[in-house]
């Protein structure tokens, strides 16, 4: 094992939290994300639905300087405009004694950490118009009190294309170009594929641990179905699969949902040409050699797994001798015993802090 690959490729960034590298597409995404972490200034992320856009802000915040500070999420397309404008700014209410009690918002709760807004083009002109006046002044005006600091990085993602939805008048055009000066977009999962054998692992270790019902193995015919599928959902799609077929156990249930949805030839890919740029005889002869390039990647896994478990058994899973023994971090052990569900005889062997993904 090369530890300076594997290293590259797993970030933990959280409690059951990791970035994924294992593609091009992520690893110009990682290289952005360091680059926006170290400027700070308000953020728009892009992306596809379920494409991971909340991991990369966790990602950027931890590690950027306000990383000892709070980082959290408020989902502006699920409160109502009353209730979000209370959720960022706070609110007034009548206390039991007769007295008022201010109740703090996030802007203060969160105060040097980062606030992510997600869906922000879904807000009320209303809230937009409060919104811009915090980007500009990093302050704000609670009802009847005065003026209150707002000492946080603001970052931001969106649903739909904003500059129609400015056009349309439903994205303030101040506040979309205060937004909209540094831009980070997330690729979505089909032109990643190089990490769904891993995120496919991550999320069935974590399921198994969430409902405490064994592991079950995926086949390489199985994980090579998953590459080719375009997986219009992304990552949350990806999720649901895993749950299901954690629940069922039956690869020929799982192999005919994915057939029973476009593959990736259709379904968007088509638009740039022939899937990954290779014509119909060229995708035949990969076709052919597929088989060998399965079995070179089985075997290639399966004496790592043996590795790993030897060296657990020699120290009698001592993790960080084991670490030392392979000449690999603490960190990237911790994640290859998820990835090869190795349980010791005692206990699953990653407690504590888990396990994530580009979520």
């Amino acid at each position: 094992m090369n530890q300076t690959e594997i290293e590259t490729e797993i970030e933990q960034i959280g409690e059951e939290l990791y970035f994924i590298a294992a593609s091009p597409a992520s690893r110009r995404l990682r290289s952005q994300a360091g680059l926006f972490s170290q400027i700070d200034v308000p953020l728009l992320i892009t992306g596809e639905p379920g494409s991971g856009k909340a991991t990369v802000a966790r990602l950027i915040h931890s590690l950027s300087i306000r990383s000892g500070f709070p980082f959290t999420r408020v989902n502006s397309a699920a409160l109502s405009s009353d209730l979000l404008e209370s959720e960022l700014f706070g609110c007034e209410h009548l206390a039991l004694n007769g007295g008022i009690e201010s109740r703090p918002g996030k802007f203060e709760q969160c105060a040097k950490g980062t606030v992510l807004l997600q869906d922000f083009d879904a807000m009320t002109s209303a809230v937009q118009v409060r919104l811009l006046k915090v980007l500009e002044t990093r302050e704000f005006v609670r009802f009847g009190q005065s003026t209150i600091g707002a000492d946080v990085r603001i970052m931001a993602t969106t649903r739909w294309n904003l500059a129609q939805a400015v056009a349309d008048g439903k994205v303030h055009e101040g506040l979309y170009y205060r937004l909209s000066v540094f831009e980070l977009e997330v690729p979505p999962l089909r032109e990643r594929r190089e990490e769904i054998p891993l995120l496919l692992g991550h999320f069935m270790n974590r399921l198994t641990r969430r409902y405490g019902v064994p592991p079950r193995p995926l086949s390489s015919a199985l994980l090579e179905a998953c590459r080719q599928y375009s997986w219009p959902g992304n990552l949350q799609q990806l999720e649901i699969f895993a749950k299901r077929f954690l629940v069922y156990g039956d690869e020929t249930v799982a192999m005919e949902e994915l057939k029973s949805q476009p593959l990736a030839e259709t379904a968007g890919e088509s638009r740039r040409g022939d899937f990954h740029g290779l014509d119909k005889n060229s995708t035949h002869l990969a076709d052919e050699k597929s088989p060998l390039k399965l079995l070179v990647r089985h075997a290639k896994g399966e004496a790592e797994r043996n590795a790993i478990a030897r060296a657990l058994e020699e120290t009698h899973w001592n993790r960080k001798a084991a670490a030392r023994l392979l000449s690999i971090s603490y960190r990237a052990l911790l994640y290859k015993i998820q990835e090869y569900q190795l349980i010791s005889q005692d206990s699953f062997p990653f407690r504590g802090r888990g396990a994530g993904a580009n979520q």
